[in-house]
């Protein structure tokens, strides 16, 4: 968790040499470097990711108070990995298509449906038997899985007030792995990060 709080306060002091003077009164979806502590319920892990944005009903420049709230969209590239002790590691890459609906103070809503694959590395010692019978250890024993996911978050973006530029954000959802034993696995996850805008 420290090393997450350094990286962070790194990111955001380096982004001042990059981030350009602008009118905070004017405001511009813009694209974003996001990383975030995820937990799987009690497990921990984390996820760094780029956010590009997309189509807006806000017109480039144009006062957010004009409107109550703009509508937005992103697609969102990710990796991530939690650990869970006794049963896995999990890596997984995942492409999300974020819903965002931004008020006019600070708050937004968002809905994110995603896709993507995992690899899975077993906790503790794994074995195999051969065709002859003989028994030998299984060096990195895990599976890939295809990752499906959705999730609904709730935010704070700093940049409208010319606070900071970036946003922070909670983001509960639940991550789907499949084929599993023919059926999917279920995992629920909580992501609690920050998005530091880039142009």
């Amino acid at each position: 968790m420290k090393h997450i709080l350094i990286f962070t306060i790194i990111l955001f002091l380096s982004s001042q040499i990059f981030v350009k003077a602008q009118n905070y009164g004017e405001y511009t979806p813009s694209n974003g470097l996001r990383l975030s502590y995820m937990g799987s319920v009690t497990y921990p892990g984390f996820k760094l990711g780029f956010e590009r944005a997309g189509k807006s009903n806000a017109a480039p420049g144009q006062l957010l108070s004009e409107k109550p709230f703009t509508r937005e969209r992103y697609i969102t590239y990710s990796l991530g990995v939690y650990h869970h002790p006794t049963f896995h590691d999990n890596i997984f890459a995942q492409v999300e298509w974020n819903l965002r609906h931004q008020r006019n103070k600070g708050m937004y809503y968002e809905f994110a449906p995603g896709a993507g694959f995992s690899r899975t590395f077993l906790q503790g010692a794994t074995y195999g038997v051969d065709s002859s019978g003989e028994v030998s250890k299984v060096p990195m024993a895990g599976n890939f899985y295809a990752l499906l996911s959705v999730s609904g978050s709730m935010g704070y973006n700093f940049s409208l007030k010319g606070n900071l530029p970036g946003k922070v954000f909670l983001k509960p959802g639940l991550i789907f792995l499949l084929p599993y034993n023919k059926l999917v696995y279920t995992r629920p996850t909580v992501e609690v990060g920050y998005t530091l805008n880039v142009r």
